[in-house]
């Protein structure tokens, strides 16, 4: 039957193993106190701090920039315009109204108009907590920086750069608040106008300036356009002859230059057959059109057609046929030299045009050049003349500027209005009680997590399958959950006094489930080499160790039928308690020190196929007798007769016996308290455990919690397969199938 093993509680931040929300639920629920004693702890600071805060109120005076300044001139008579003019320069105006609200220009207005380098309010001098002398407050008044404190204390806000701006002062003093919020606002408003008008008469001292060098210069440029027309004709007269002349030499130059290419095209067609006898096999436009070479062409043709006649009745050297010959060749003579002379005529023809072609390009660049310069003229008379025109216009309008400056001057606009002053706040801003105890509370739960979380990373205990295979090093068996004797659902009721053999009464619990998962796993570690017998033990004691080593000796013996449970704690034995039998009597102790056989001293229990051999009387030297050579001998011949042995033993810290024992077994089974085993002590003892050479099976974890967060085992209850509840037996008839759980046929185990 396939076994699985219980997923217990992950504290590696593997998500595999736990899922985030879980962990946290299992760490508070673990560090309760630690998380409730820091978040009490933190609501209670937040309290005091929130309740011993100095109330602060807030002043607000609202102010209208706008882009545009009231134009009482028309626009172009504006000398130092107080707005922004375009629609892209809004944005950074804004910007720079907020920057100036909060300056220091600004705030010296206000210190000086509101004395407050002298203000023991404003400097908070007059606090009856911390009484200062005269000569005290005069000390801190020298050397404050009250314009920086001004300027600091300025809030500015806008929404999305609107133009209406809200100027806040925050103070202890409610009246101080608002007098500070007026002030600034005033102040803001006054400084704009001071700026236009200093910005004016600057302007009109610089104007007065450039008048008398604009004067200068429109002189000057009037004298250079008088003298450049003087040494320059660019009439329209002389342009439109050179253009007209240009157009002649144009239109000559195309004739000649087609004259030239077909003299040029005849004179290379007429050379290549200069010379040559097949004259009358040219197929050239030039001999085509002249009459006397077709002419002699045609002749030749029917001299040709004639002596085509005569070959075919007389031999090649007939008188007729040599006549014919000549002839011929008399008219290839004349041809050739008739085409000489004609390609002469045409080089003639070529050199001619060229010649002439050379004489109108000369002529034609030459027109070019003169227009070039009268446009070139054109062009710097039109420069000099706009820069005349240029030199009048800033002349005359700087004449006008200086006029009308002292008009701007005078004027009062302003783009800057008050439209709400501040009033005498009410409530203060701060403290908020309600959202400062908002926050303390999630302060607190974030610090009660916090110290959650690092109590258990602190915690040395090993608690997880995590734990045991990363930390300690050693196969995880598996975990047995807590006995729980009052749930009814689990079986029929257990005993208190007989808690250890739970999975006896109650063979279909989780806690038995739980138990065979560990035996399946221990039988499957050495599938070629069985595992005969096994040491039970802890590092410290109070870990489980007996219940556990109980547990799967009843369980092996379920498998087998035929299995052997020895307590081997010969300094506190107790497991003769758990089968009713009396102590002192019998058992190990007393067959290591007789020669009677071990069957002897065996006894049957209730539990079907396992016997329990009792410590006996406590020895004075359990050591010696765990090296005595007829333990040794025991264990050997218990090995033959059980299928398995459990030898429960003393705990490994403390004693020596298990270190010994181990070195007798197939292998040891090492229990750890899932919440009070501890890491070094483990450490320690599995190192022991390997200096002897022991093998290690690995380490069940006792007494975990059914109901731990993440102890999700795979048997709940109530389970069912394949239609029929899951049932389990012990194996009565030790010849029968190893199978100790029977199921319905068909089942799947």
């Amino acid at each position: 039957m396939a076994e699985m093993l219980p997923t217990l509680p992950s504290r590696s931040g593997d998500g595999s193993s736990e899922q985030p929300l879980n962990r946290v639920v299992r760490v508070v629920r673990e560090r309760l106190w630690w998380f409730l004693l820091t978040a009490i702890l933190t609501m209670v600071v937040v309290f005091v701090v929130v309740k011993r805060q100095t109330p602060i109120f807030r002043a607000t005076a609202i102010v209208m920039v706008d882009t545009n300044a009231p134009r009482v001139l028309s626009p172009d008579l504006e000398v130092a315009p107080l707005g922004s003019s375009g629609f892209g320069q809004q944005r950074g105006f804004y910007q720079a109204q907020r920057q100036i609200l909060q300056s220091r220009d600004l705030a010296a207005i206000v210190v000086n108009r509101l004395g407050l380098s002298r203000d023991e309010r404003f400097l908070s001098l007059n606090r009856r907590d911390k009484p200062l002398t005269r000569a005290q407050k005069d000390a801190v008044m020298a050397t404050a920086d009250v314009v920086g404190m001004m300027a600091g204390r300025v809030v500015v806000e806008a929404a999305d750069d609107s133009g209406v701006l809200r100027v806040s002062i925050e103070d202890a003093d409610a009246d101080m608040a608002r007098d500070l919020a007026n002030a600034v606002v005033k102040a803001y408003r006054d400084r704009n106008i001071d700026v236009k008008k200093r910005v004016v008469k600057e302007a009109t001292s610089d104007l007065n300036a450039i008048f008398k060098r604009l004067e200068g210069d429109k002189d000057t440029s009037l004298m250079a356009l008088y003298s450049f027309e003087k040494d320059h004709d660019f009439s329209e007269a002389r342009r439109t002859m050179v253009n007209e002349q240009i157009l002649a030499l144009s239109r000559s130059l195309r004739e000649v230059h087609m004259l030239r290419l077909r003299a040029q095209q005849e004179m290379n067609q007429l050379r290549k057959f200069k010379g040559t006898r097949d004259i009358f096999m040219a197929s050239a436009p030039g001999l085509m059109r002249d009459g006397l070479v077709g002419e002699l062409k045609r002749r030749y043709l029917d001299l040709s057609v004639r002596r085509k006649e005569l070959a075919t009745s007389y031999l090649p050297d007939h008188p007729k046929l040599q006549a014919v010959d000549q002839q011929m060749e008399q008219l290839i003579t004349l041809a050739t030299r008739h085409v000489a002379a004609l390609a002469d005529s045409a080089t003639t023809q070529y050199q001619n045009a060229s010649a002439e072609e050379t004489d109108l390009e000369r002529q034609l660049e030459a027109g070019r050049a003169q227009d070039a310069e009268i446009r070139l003229a054109k062009i710097e008379h039109d420069k000099l003349q706009v820069r005349l025109d240029e030199d009048k216009m800033f002349y005359d309008k700087v004449a006008k500027r200086i006029t009308e400056a002292d008009i701007t001057r005078d004027i009062g606009v302003n783009n800057v209005n008050v439209l709400d002053l501040a009033v005498t706040p009410k409530a203060p801003v701060r403290p908020n009680v309600q959202s400062g105890l908002a926050l303390g509370g999630v302060l607190a739960l974030l610090l009660g997590l916090g110290a959650a979380f690092l109590v258990d990373l602190l915690d040395n205990r090993i608690r997880t399958r995590e734990d045991v295979e990363q930390v300690l090093g050693v196969p995880y068996l598996g975990a047995i959950p807590m006995f729980e004797p009052g749930d009814p659902g689990e079986g029929i009721p257990v005993p208190e006094d007989r808690l250890d053999l739970y999975v006896h009464f109650r063979p279909n619990s989780r806690a038995a489930e739980a138990a065979r998962s560990v035996r399946t796993n221990l039988l499957f570690m050495r599938p070629d080499k069985p595992i005969r017998s096994l040491l039970v033990t802890s590092a410290s004691a109070r870990e489980g160790k007996t219940s556990t080593s109980t547990t799967l000796a009843v369980t092996l013996a379920a498998t087998s039928g035929n299995a052997l449970l020895i307590d081997t704690d010969l300094r506190k034995p107790r497991l003769h308690r758990l089968f009713g039998l009396a102590g002192g009597e019998g058992g190990l102790t007393s067959y290591l020190v007789s020669h009677r056989p071990i069957e002897d001293f065996v006894v049957h229990t209730e539990v079907p196929g396992l016997d329990f051999l009792p410590c006996g009387p406590v020895p004075p030297n359990p050591s010696e007798l765990l090296h005595a050579q007829r333990f040794k001998t025991l264990v050997e011949e218990v090995n033959t007769k059980y299928d398995f042995v459990v030898f429960d033993s003393s705990p490994g810290t403390l004693v020596t016996d298990p270190l010994v024992l181990a070195s007798m077994v197939d292998g040891v089974v090492v229990v750890a308290h899932s919440q009070g085993a501890r890491r070094d002590q483990l450490k320690s003892f599995l190192a022991g455990l390997r200096a002897v050479n022991a093998s290690i099976l690995g380490v069940v974890q006792s007494r975990v919690a059914q109901n731990a967060g993440g102890y999700g085992y795979y048997y709940a209850k109530g389970y069912r397969r394949g239609g029929y509840r899951y049932q389990y037996r012990y194996q009565r008839d030790p010849n029968k199938a190893d199978d100790v759980g029977d199921e319905p046929p068909g089942s799947n185990s």
